[in-house]
C-alpha cells in the first residue's frame, strides 16, 4: 500500500489512506445541521409535536449550548475520518530477505574417501569427514540459499533436494559416509542429477561444488563430458575442490564405458566457467568455501520500505469520547 508523505518537517507522518480526507467536508454538514435544528427548535416551531410533549412547548427552555454538542459530534466524526486515513509513523528502513540461489553439494563417497591424510583440530580425520564438516559451516553462513546434497559412488543419489531448511540440510550433509552407494565413481551421473533439481532464476544462476578425491569415473548411464554439455547450456557454474590426490591438469582421461575422452576436475570448472580448487589440508577446504562464497554471493536487495507504527487508535478513541461528551451534556431547565 502507497505511503503519501505529509511535510518535510512531518516526513515521518505518513497515511495509508489519503483518500480519506475527502469525507472532512462532511464534519461541516454535520455540525451545520445540528446547529439549524436547535435553531428550529429554539424558534417555537416543531413540525411534529407528540402529545405528551405539548406542555413542554409553553416552558421555559432554560439555559442550554446547543452549539457546543453539534461542535463536538461534528469533532467527532471529522477524528474517525482520521483514523479512516490511517495515520502510520514511519521507522527504520526495513531490509527485505536475502535473494539465494540453488547450491548443490556433491560428496565423492568412494572408500579412497576414508584415506586419514588429513587434520581437524589437531587430529588425523578422514578426507570426507573434513570435507562435511567445512562444507556444513558454509551452509549456516549462507542464509537465504537453498542447499542440496547429492552423494556418488557406483551410483548417484539424492540426500536432499534444494531447500530453505539450512538445519535439515547440516544434518543430511553429516549422514554421508563413504561407501554409502558402493565403491567406483559416476561424476557425469552426479551432475545430470543435480542439473534436473536446480532452478535458474534472474541474476542468480544455481551453483554445484563437487568434492572428490580425484573426479574420475568410471562408469554410470552419463558420462562426465556430456554432463558438463548439459552444464554449459543451462548456464550452470560446477565448481571443483580436489581434497586430496595428484592436482588435476585440466587434462582429458579415457573410460572404457565411455567412447570420448572425458574431463578432469580443473576442465569440467574452465568449462562451465566454475572454479578448480586443490585442498589437500582442511585450511585449504576454508579457504575454498570462502571464495566460493564470494563468487557466488547471495543477492541483497536494498530496502523498499520502512517499518511502520500504526496510529488509529488516537483519533479513533478520541472521536469516541467527543461523542460521549456531546451525548452526556447536560441541558438545564429540560425535565423528563
Amino acid at each position: 500500500m502507497s505511503l503519501v508523505a505529509l511535510h518535510p518537517w512531518l516526513g515521518a507522518l505518513a497515511w495509508g489512506r489519503p483518500w480519506a480526507f475527502v469525507l472532512l467536508p462532511l464534519a461541516l454538514w454535520i455540525a451545520w445541521q445540528g446547529l439549524r435544528r436547535e435553531q428550529a427548535f429554539a424558534a417555537g416551531d416543531p413540525r411534529l409535536v407528540h402529545p405528551d410533549l405539548h406542555g413542554l412547548l409553553h416552558e421555559a427552555a432554560g439555559r442550554r449550548r446547543p452549539a457546543a454538542a453539534s461542535l463536538l459530534a461534528a469533532a467527532a466524526f471529522a477524528c474517525w475520518v482520521v483514523a479512516l486515513a490511517e495515520p502510520q509513523w514511519l521507522g527504520q528502513w526495513v531490509q527485505p530477505p536475502a535473494q539465494g540461489r540453488d547450491v548443490v553439494v556433491l560428496l565423492d563417497t568412494t572408500l579412497s574417501m576414508t584415506l586419514r591424510d588429513l587434520r581437524w583440530n589437531g587430529r588425523p580425520a578422514q578426507r570426507l569427514a573434513v570435507v562435511k564438516q567445512v562444507f556444513a559451516r558454509f551452509v549456516r553462513n549462507s542464509p537465504g540459499d537453498r542447499f542440496g546434497v547429492i552423494a556418488y559412488g557406483a551410483h548417484a543419489a539424492t540426500l536432499l533436494p534444494p531447500t530453505f531448511d539450512r538445519r535439515l540440510a547440516v544434518q543430511m550433509l553429516m549422514r554421508a559416509h563413504a561407501d554409502l552407494l558402493g565403491d567406483g565413481g559416476c561424476l557425469g551421473d552426479a551432475i545430470s542429477l543435480a542439473l534436473r533439481q536446480v532452478r535458474t532464476r534472474e541474476h542468480l544462476e544455481p551453483v554445484l561444488v563437487v568434492y572428490s578425491d580425484d573426479g574420475a569415473s568410471q562408469g554410470g548411464h552419463v558420462s562426465p563430458a556430456q554432463a558438463v554439455a548439459l552444464a554449459r547450456a543451462l548456464g550452470v557454474r560446477v565448481y571443483t575442490v580436489q581434497v586430496g590426490g595428484t592436482p588435476a591438469d585440466g587434462g582429458t582421461y579415457k573410460v572404457p564405458a565411455f567412447a570420448a575422452p572425458q574431463p578432469d576436475l580443473r576442465a569440467i570448472a574452465r568449462l562451465t566457467h566454475g572454479r578448480y580448487f586443490y585442498a589437500a589440508d582442511a585450511g585449504a577446504q576454508q579457504r575454498a568455501a570462502a571464495a566460493i562464497a564470494r563468487l557466488a554471493p547471495t543477492l541483497r536487495p536494498p530496502p523498499r520500505r520502512r517499518s511502520a507504527l500504526p496510529l488509529y487508535g488516537w483519533p479513533l478513541g478520541a472521536g469516541v469520547l467527543l461523542l460521549v461528551l456531546a451525548r452526556a451534556r447536560p441541558r438545564r431547565g429540560a425535565r423528563r
